[in-house]
C-alpha cells in the first residue's frame, strides 16, 4: 500500500454546498458548472468544486499526500468515490471553502508545480441536504498525488444527493 507523505483532518467550512480545491492565490474557473458534473466533484485546469449535502455549515475533510497512486480503492466506508485531474501551477494547491482562509491544511501539491489527481470520497451528503448545518454530518477523504492529467474516473455513486444531481444535468 502506497503510505500517505502527510495527512491532516480539519472541520472546512461550506457555503452555497461546496467547497474548492485551487492554488492559493487563483480562483476555479467560472465556466466550472458543478451541475454538469459527476454529482460530486467538478474539476478542470483550474482546480475543482466539490459538492457537499448541505448548503451551508462544517464538514469533515480529511487530505492525505501521496507520491504516487493509491494501490487501491477504498469503497466499502464511502457514498460516492471519484477521481478528476486538476493543474497546480504555483505549486500551493488548498482545499478551502469559497469564504474562509484556506489555511486549514497543508498545501495539497507537495510535489510543487504541476498536474495532480485527486480521488474525492464522501459520505453523509442525505442527512441534511439543502439544510444549514453546523456540526459535522459529511466526511470528505481527498487523497492527492502527482500524476499527468487524465480523464475522469468515477468509482461508487450510491447517494441519493448525488443522484439528484446527476438527474438535473440530463434534464433538457
Amino acid at each position: 500500500m502506497n503510505e500517505p507523505v502527510r495527512a491532516a483532518t480539519a472541520e472546512l467550512r461550506v457555503t452555497y454546498g461546496q467547497f474548492l480545491v485551487r492554488d492559493y492565490d487563483s480562483w476555479v474557473s467560472e465556466d466550472l458548472s458543478p451541475a454538469t458534473s459527476n454529482g460530486l466533484v467538478a474539476a478542470d485546469s483550474s482546480g475543482a468544486v466539490i459538492l457537499t449535502g448541505i448548503n451551508t455549515g462544517r464538514v469533515n475533510v480529511t487530505v492525505e499526500l501521496l507520491d504516487s497512486a493509491p494501490g487501491s480503492v477504498d469503497l466499502d466506508d464511502w457514498d460516492e468515490v471519484v477521481e478528476v485531474s486538476v493543474d497546480s501551477e504555483d505549486g500551493e494547491l488548498i482545499a478551502c471553502g469559497l469564504e474562509d482562509s484556506p489555511l486549514e491544511f497543508p498545501f495539497l501539491s507537495h510535489a510543487g508545480p504541476r498536474p495532480y489527481r485527486l480521488r474525492v470520497h464522501a459520505r453523509g451528503r442525505d442527512t441534511a441536504p439543502h439544510l444549514n448545518r453546523f456540526d459535522p454530518v459529511e466526511d470528505y477523504k481527498i487523497s492527492v498525488w502527482p500524476a499527468p492529467e487524465a480523464t475522469e474516473t468515477v468509482y461508487k455513486q450510491s447517494d441519493k444527493y448525488g443522484q439528484q444531481v446527476r438527474a438535473r444535468r440530463t434534464r433538457p
